[in-house]
């Protein structure tokens, strides 16, 4: 089945405001036109520019309903691929959940068959986006489910080294920046001295 860029379009923009009846409604109207199925409808709904789906953004934004229906769409003997379908840039949609804190839906995508050990383009898995974001509750979950204690070893040294290597900046009072380490330092300097 081949979808038009209006209608991959509108599924996207019907999932990224988070239109949940409409959306559904839209696509049994494709499925119907098509003679085809909601679900092959939604696996066809893919961003030709940058390869992102309606279960992407569902994770970017959080939006744990409209997930929970997409997956019940997406239901049948064979898991779909759209749950570890990887962008332009090979973020899964749970590299993007995990960025951005969104941890009911990394459980529900997670449920569904996501791995959480693919890496996107940069090499990442998603517990990394997520400790780099700050987002402690993903990481420790991801964590607690993620396998055996010497793969979370590695997670949590990859992590410590990316931190390293990137040489991530901290804003300081008064405009003035420190790397990491500078800013443990003196994190390290006022608990001895206060």
């Amino acid at each position: 089945m081949q979808l038009t860029a209006d209608e991959i379009d509108d599924v996207l923009y019907l999932t990224r405001v988070n239109e949940k009846e409409e959306l559904l409604t839209f696509l049994n109207e494709l499925a119907s036109r098509n003679s085809s199925t909601p679900r092959a409808v939604l696996e066809t709904s893919i961003d030709p520019e940058n390869g992102n789906t309606a279960i992407h953004f569902c994770a970017a934004n959080g939006l744990n309903a409209l997930l929970q229906s997409l997956l019940e769409t997406l239901k049948a003997d064979q898991p779909s691929e759209l749950i570890n379908k990887r962008n332009e840039s090979s973020n899964t949609p749970l590299h993007w959940a995990a960025l951005n804190g969104h941890l009911e839906v990394c459980k529900l995508l997670v449920n569904a068959g996501a791995d959480m050990w693919i890496r996107n383009s940069a090499g990442n898995l998603a517990i990394f986006e997520a400790e780099r974001a700050g987002k402690d509750d993903v990481v420790a979950w991801l964590l607690e489910i993620g396998g055996t204690e010497k793969e979370k070893e590695g997670v949590q040294q990859e992590a410590s080294a990316g931190a390293d290597e990137e040489h991530i900046e901290i804003k300081m009072s008064a405009g003035e920046t420190d790397s990491v380490d500078e800013a443990q330092d003196k994190l390290n300097q006022t608990s001895l001295n206060g």
